[in-house]
Parts: C-alpha cells; sequence; structure tokens
C-alpha cells in the first residue's frame, strides 16, 4: 500500500509498469528523467517492518528496478559493455563485496535478520547501479542540460511544497513524507543550492533564473531546521571560495553567512532555539558536556550512540563490522560505516570519496565550457557539504540525497569526455 496515496488497481500499475519499461528500452533518457522526478516527488511503499529499520521502498526504488532491467536488456542486444570504466569502479567493487561479506556472517550468526539485511544490501547497491547506468548512458551536452533542468524543476516543487508548509508544521519535510526525516529535506536542498551556485558563478546565461530559484529554495532549507544541513551549508561555502578564488565570490558568500547569522539572532524564534539549543543542555540529560562543549538533548544522543558503537560493537568485529543493519540504527555515516563494514569497509568507503573528490576535481580544471565548469563547481561544494551533513546523519544512506548524488557523480565524472567528444565516439562505436 502507498502510505497517504489511494490504492491504485494492481493491473493499472502492471500496464503503466510495461509502458514504461518499453518507452526505456527505445529511449533511456526517459527513464532517468523518471528517476530524477521521482527522487523527491515519490510515495512510500510499506514493504515491511523490522525492530529498529522499517523496510520502506518508494517508487523510484521500482523505476530503478525497471530501467535497470531493460538497461541491462539493452545492452545485451546491441553486446555493449555494461560498466564503463572510470576511477570508482575498484572501489565501488570491493565496498559491495566487504557489505556482502559482513552481512553474510551477520545473518549466519543469527546477528542479522535475512530479509532485512539482504533488503539493505540491495537498497545500497541500487546507487551504484545508477551511478552505472547515467555513467553509461550520458554522452552529450544536451542530455546534461536536459538533467539539470528536471533537477531544477523538482527541486522548484519541492520548494513550492515546503514554502508553503513553512508555520504549518514544527519542520519542513519532503513531500509524501509528513512530519518524516527533515535532515533528508536540508540535505537534498544543500546540494541542489551548491549546483546553482556554481552555474550562477560561472554560466551567464538564464543567471537571473537560477538566482531566483536559489533564492526561492533558501526559505524551504532554512526551516528544515537542519543542524547538519546548516554545517554541510557552512563547508559548502568553504569549498567554493576555495576552488574558486574569487573576490566576488568570497564577498557574496560573507553577505550569505551574515544574513544566516541575523537570521538566527533576529529572525523566527524556532530557528534561533533550533541553532542554540545545539549547546543547551537539559537537567534530565546524562550526557551534558564534551569536553568543554555544551550539548543539547539531540546531539548528546548522538554522541552517546556513536560511543557505544565504538566500546561496545566495533572491538568485537573490527575488521568487517557486524553487517548492514548489525548494529542498529545510528545518526552518522562514518561511524555506521565503521560499525557496518568493520576498518576494512570504512576504508574502502573513504577511499571511494577520496576518488569522487580527486575525479571531481580534474574535471573542474580540464573543462572549458561555462556550463561544465560551474556544474563541476557546484557539485564539488556541494559534495563538500554532504561529507559534512554525513556527520550527524546517514547521508549516503538516504535515498532521497544519495540518488542526486550519484545521478550527478557519474555526470560530472563524463564532463570531459562529453567535452572532448569522446563520449560520442565511444557511443557510436557500441552502435
Amino acid at each position: 500500500m502507498i502510505a497517504g496515496t489511494p490504492d491504485i488497481p494492481r493491473a493499472v500499475i502492471i500496464i503503466a509498469a510495461i509502458i514504461f519499461a518499453i518507452a526505456t528500452f527505445i529511449n533511456t533518457n526517459i527513464g532517468l528523467i523518471a528517476i530524477l522526478l521521482s527522487m523527491l516527488l515519490s510515495p512510500e511503499l510499506e514493504a515491511g517492518a523490522a525492530a529498529d529499520r522499517a523496510i520502506v521502498v518508494r517508487a523510484e526504488d521500482l523505476l530503478l528496478i525497471i530501467v535497470s532491467i531493460t538497461w541491462l536488456a539493452r545492452m545485451a542486444v546491441r553486446k555493449a559493455p555494461l560498466i564503463r570504466q572510470s576511477p570508482l569502479n575498484v572501489p565501488i567493487g570491493l565496498y559491495i563485496a566487504v557489505m556482502a561479506f559482513s552481512t553474510i556472517r551477520g545473518m549466519a550468526a543469527g546477528d542479522i535478520t535475512p530479509v532485512k539485511g539482504t533488503f539493505y544490501v540491495l537498497k545500497l547497491v541500487e546507487y551504484f547501479v545508477l551511478f552505472f547506468i547515467v555513467l553509461n548512458q550520458t554522452t552529450t551536452e544536451k542530455q546534461v542540460k536536459m538533467f539539470l533542468t528536471v533537477l531544477f524543476l523538482t527541486s522548484i516543487v519541492v520548494g513550492i511544497y515546503g514554502n508553503t508548509h513553512i508555520g504549518a508544521v514544527e519542520r519542513i519535510s519532503a513531500p509524501f513524507e509528513g512530519e518524516g526525516e527533515p535532515n533528508t529535506l536540508g540535505g537534498y536542498i544543500l546540494f541542489i543550492l551548491s549546483i546553482l551556485g556554481g552555474l550562477i558563478y560561472c554560466y551567464g546565461k538564464r543567471r537571473h533564473i537560477l538566482i531566483l530559484v536559489f533564492l526561492f529554495l533558501i526559505p524551504t532549507f532554512l526551516f528544515t531546521l537542519s543542524r547538519a544541513s546548516y554545517l554541510g551549508m557552512f563547508a559548502s561555502l568553504v569549498a567554493f571560495t576555495a576552488i574558486s578564488k574569487s573576490r566576488k565570490v568570497i564577498a557574496g558568500i560573507s553577505i550569505l553567512a551574515l544574513a544566516f547569522v541575523l537570521a538566527v539572532a533576529f529572525g523566527p524564534q524556532v530557528l534561533k532555539d533550533r541553532v542554540l539549543g545545539t549547546f543547551q543542555p537539559e537537567e534530565a540529560q546524562a550526557l551534558k558536556r564534551v569536553g568543554p562543549v555544551a550539548l543539547g538533548p539531540s546531539p548528546a544522543a548522538r554522541v552517546e550512540s556513536w560511543h557505544r558503537v565504538l566500546t561496545t560493537k566495533v572491538p568485537r568485529k573490527p575488521f568487517f563490522g557486524g553487517g548492514v543493519t548489525g548494529i542498529g540504527f545510528l545518526d552518522s555515516q562514518y561511524i555506521l560505516a565503521l560499525g557496518e563494514t568493520g576498518f576494512i569497509g570504512l576504508f574502502l568507503f573513504l577511499w571511494i570519496m577520496w576518488r569522487i573528490w580527486r575525479t571531481a576535481y580534474h574535471t573542474y580544471y580540464t573543462v572549458e565550457k561555462p556550463e561544465f565548469k560551474g556544474l563541476t563547481l557546484g557539485y564539488i561544494a556541494g559534495f563538500a557539504g554532504l561529507l559534512f551533513h554525513a556527520i550527524g546523519s546517514n547521508t549516503f544512506v538516504i535515498i532521497r540525497i544519495a540518488e542526486p548524488f550519484w545521478f550527478f557523480t557519474a555526470i560530472v565524472i563524463k564532463l570531459v569526455d562529453i567535452e572532448t567528444g569522446k563520449a560520442a565516439i565511444k557511443e557510436r562505436r557500441m552502435r
């Protein structure tokens, strides 16, 4: 059953899936556009529950399954390679192997429910599948612009939803999530704002439209009241400044940072309470300080959960961890990776992140087209923001952040080949 939506006859779903599969087989762009649209605008389907994690499937999960199967069939017909060469192939392959091994070991020990463990491993592999599909299929500048347009149109719809709910709910979440998880929406908008910022800086065409979209999304971003997203925002601004090395950028970013400080100091009380509450412990808290830093209830609970995993879970299985879902729910991507896949898995995860950073950095200094340079600059700034967002959130596990991130990771990796024409040449050779 789809959460928050009326029941849809099974026959209608099957017919729609068949039509969608045929259309995607004819033109893979159709499937990728549908996935982009569904990333923030898809309802949930309750697939089951576990003691500490609900098993939830979203519409984009089903779309991605259909696109993946169709893509496999299309590649088989064309006798084309399924996986294009990229700097991420080796670390991704090793990371998947470690996730699978640690989870199977956890199942064998009785620590992980097989259905739950399998489901979440497949969910994580799903992101890498999307990466390879986009890496294979994106070969032209027209496609890049089309995908960016769809991404921004989706974000505008999300912005309309968010802005109209300010004051109606305590914190803004994504559509179909109700009270949901505002950190998810905050991380998503952080990534979009960063890409918009890069294009505004580098790309002269339609700059006024991009600025309007940027400004339109800010209220929704602020009223997610996501402290992890605010932290990520400052990391994005620092990365943007360091890479662009522009006085105008430094001046603009300084104004944005000052505006945020003034909004906290003199804006809505709820925003001020949220930010300052980070450092205001309550009487009933067990943990009130970490060194000289006072912590509010939510940060203190996170630190306590991290301490529990680091002192009880990790020492028992330090190399391969307890398996995916083997340590329960945890709000930190890095501690979660360490607990689930051990030091080996954490090393591989960080290796993937490092390879992404180096490749994007190389792309930025290689491409010359203003739109490509702007997209890459914004992507790098957004990536930096998400790395800091991940300190207090499962950023690269959350589907509504991870899918757009991996989608545009593939595009940024392909930009050099697209600009030089190599991507089109490779595409013609496969036909």
